[in-house]
């Protein structure tokens, strides 16, 4: 029974002498939560602030209001950790209005793809804008200074001696108006909390009307990526498919523009989850990216609009008519093709062409488009970009459709993760923060309301259990045998958690060995590479081959970053027999750059002594050649590497492509970089820093050995002896 406690507010002094009012929860519930705000949103949009704090507790959630004239992040933290010292079971917040960013440095190995050289390039460019800085409560940040443009931009550096791995302590969101919007923003956030709170009086909403669209230049280029995602997707809503049509599964090649029967379909009132998945920038979404060349006229408007731009990016740099002419030698065209170059009507229909290709923000300010789904998923780089004055997931939840919440990234991510990880989780009434948590990156963001959820498929506890039983074993044990894949992954998840004394990888390789869920072998390998033993090894060999190709590619990528000789007849049949899996091929080819030329032509040989295959002679030799082609630039890029006559910044250079490229076999010879006191400085570190990406390397444990004992040098100069403390700790278990 709920218990209603007396309503209290009270000021508290913070550093910076910020005044703080903490609003206390009306109600007492098995976990809390937290709406922070500034000052001057939280004067204008009170009445909507309490509505939809209200409507947050009688959804479950003790709630507390917190506004303060924030002068930096510091001070935000302070009240969250405040409020968690007085509150354990605080499970998540939200950041609303004008409350300060955090820009994080020297933690790019805690994001997806985002691998910018922070000294080349400009400090808003080469940080991580996230609110891992709010939420990670186990990370630690060294303050650097306040943006001179953005005064609610700060910078931070991830110090040496932080833990280097995420674990957010709760979920967090943002609520943050996109100012290139215009209009009143506070009357905009005053109406988006209105309809937040509103929303949650339906507690009969299921997750049963689900739209998945994948863009052009994506994996999704891939047609058996597109085809398996179902795989997984009947696992994850499985109200979606039954009889009547709940789910729609597009891909760009259907139609061209695809632009606006994506805006009929978001403007569907019955709409549950939308998933974007695609390339993005701040504004924008790419959709389609060419016209579909089926026929010669339209081959030819895409290669006269190709050439025709060609000459116009090189106009002011040299003749635009000399150019034109080297362009029609070059490309074997004559005048005649040029002769709409200058003509207004051709590039007014070129431009057109263009911007049927995407979705941006004037899209959806100009048309006033509403959009509908509860929740929208951008699987694509920067298109959650909060700390920017205009990021377009913000468009779609400040509208007057009944979009509720957005989850996107601050930068560029990887194409290859597993991005709907969790995500079945939304079916069975977990809160979409709980669920974002769970799959937390850098760059990572949920925008709205966090506390959204569905009605259940069927009545459980797990969004509250996942905070005030999170160590209970017997509980997490006993629900792995759930008829639902996504709560079998996530007792898997919350007995790893746990696992303190690494004793459950038998038990993890036992499920992905024996489950017939898809997204449940992917889970077990994800988890069982914590582990990096001989069942994380065992379970890659037979993953390599596994009937969904999301558990074949990851299979695939972990084998390259593992470097376990053993696998590699698994990923040379990989390469070879599943070459329509374009994903898996290009995976399992970088896999084998990443071992020594001799064991691969060794395995390549092997393979095709036991093959049965048409044109086997023609096929491995062409395959042997593409292997020498990498081998060659492998050898060339090292030899820069190792080169003390080469210009440092070379040498840098190709020592940063290690990070991404962990050549095992080489390892000796990066120590020795480390060593040589005879290197400069910058080298010696910035080796030190790309040794710590080997994490699931089988030289990992040597290389943590060697490193520790270069530690225990007096003579380390003092940038390569905390880089080195850095390494340490992204390489211990």
């Amino acid at each position: 029974m709920i218990k209603k406690i007396i309503y209290l507010a009270f000021l508290l002094p913070l550093a910076g002498n910020a005044q703080t009012t903490v609003i206390k929860p009306l109600v007492k519930q098995p976990t809390a939560f937290a709406i922070i705000t500034d000052n001057q949103t939280y004067a204008n949009t009170k009445d909507a602030m309490h509505q939809y704090k209200t409507a947050v507790e009688d959804d479950g959630l003790a709630t507390y209001l917190i506004s303060g004239d924030w002068q930096n992040p510091d001070q935000v933290k302070q009240i969250i950790i405040k409020t968690y010292q007085e509150c354990p079971s605080l499970e998540g917040l939200v950041l609303i209005g004008d409350v300060p960013v955090a820009l994080v440095r020297n933690a790019q190995h805690m994001t997806t793809a985002f691998k910018m050289n922070e000294k080349a390039f400009p400090w808003d460019q080469s940080s991580v804008p996230t609110d891992r800085f709010y939420d990670d409560l186990n990370l630690k940040f060294e303050f650097i200074r306040q943006d001179s443009v953005n005064h609610q931009h700060f910078y931070y550096k991830l110090t040496e001696d932080s833990p280097q791995r995420l674990n957010p302590t709760f979920y967090s969101a943002r609520i943050k108006y996109p100012e290139k919007k215009e209009g009143d923003k506070y009357a905009a956030i005053a109406s988006y909390l209105k309809k937040a709170a509103a929303a949650k009086a339906d507690k009969h909403n299921q997750l049963d009307r689900v739209f998945s669209f994948n863009g052009a230049s994506y994996n999704s280029d891939c047609l058996i990526v597109w085809m398996d995602d179902e795989k997984a997707y009947k696992e994850n809503f499985p109200l979606a498919f039954g009889r009547q049509m709940g789910f729609k599964h597009w891909n760009f090649r259907m139609r061209h523009p695809m632009k606006y029967r994506l805006f009929s379909e978001l403007q569907r009132k019955d709409l549950d989850l939308f998933m974007f998945h695609e390339h993005g920038m701040p504004t924008g979404q790419l959709i389609n990216d060419e016209l579909a060349c089926t026929d010669f006229d339209n081959r030819y408007k895409m290669l006269k609009s190709t050439l025709y731009n060609a000459v116009m990016d090189h106009a002011g740099k040299r003749d635009k008519d000399t150019v034109r002419i080297q362009m029609q030698t070059k490309r074997q065209v004559n005048e005649v093709f040029f002769k709409d170059l200058d003509n207004p009507l051709f590039w007014k229909t070129d431009s057109i062409h263009y911007a049927d290709e995407r979705i941006v923000t004037a899209d959806l300010m100009r048309s006033n488009l509403s959009t509908h789904p509860k929740m929208i998923m951008f699987d694509a780089c920067y298109n959650g970009s909060f700390h920017e004055d205009d990021y377009i997931a913000g468009q779609y939840i400040f509208n007057d459709g009944r979009t509720l919440v957005a989850q996107g990234n601050t930068r560029n991510v990887l194409q290859d993760r597993w991005t709907i990880e969790m995500i079945g989780l939304l079916s069975h009434g977990v809160r979409a923060g709980q669920y974002n948590r769970l799959i937390a990156s850098l760059e990572g963001h949920l925008l709205g309301d966090p506390t959204l959820r569905f009605a259940p498929v069927e009545a459980n506890t797990l969004s509250t259990d996942m905070t005030i039983r999170k160590k209970d074993k017997a509980y997490w044990m006993d629900l792995l045998n759930s008829p639902y894949a996504d709560v079998q992954a996530l007792a898997m998840r919350m007995l790893a958690d746990t696992d303190t004394q690494k004793e459950l990888s038998p038990l993890f390789l036992k499920m992905y060995q024996e489950s017939g869920f898809n997204t449940v072998r992917m889970e077990a390998i994800k988890l069982l590479s914590r582990y990096q033993d001989a069942n994380f090894i065992e379970a890659l060999r037979e993953g390599l081959n596994d009937a969904y190709e999301m558990v074949a590619r990851q299979s695939a990528i972990y084998a390259g970053f593992v470097g376990d000789d053993s696998l590699l007849p698994v990923i040379v049949e990989a390469l070879v027999e599943h070459n329509e899996r374009l994903r898996v091929q290009m995976s399992a080819n970088k896999a084998l750059s990443l071992y020594p030329r001799e064991k691969v032509e060794r395995a390549v040989e092997d393979f095709y002594v036991k093959a049965n295959r048409l044109n086997e002679t023609e096929e491995k030799t062409r395959l042997l050649r593409s292997l020498e082609r990498m081998s060659v630039q492998e050898a060339k890029s090292h030899q820069t590497l190792m080169d003390t006559t080469a210009p440092e910044t070379k040498r840098i250079s190709a020592i940063r492509s290690v990070r991404n490229y962990p050549f095992h076999f080489h390892v000796d010879d990066y120590l020795n970089v480390v060593r040589d006191t005879n290197n400069p400085l910058e080298v010696r570190v910035v080796m030190t820093e790309a040794l710590g990406w080997f994490t699931y390397s089988v030289q990992r444990p040597y290389i943590l050995g060697e490193m520790k004992k270069i530690q225990r040098s007096s003579i380390l100069p003092e940038e390569l002896k905390i880089e080195i403390e850095q390494t340490i700790r992204r390489l211990s278990l």
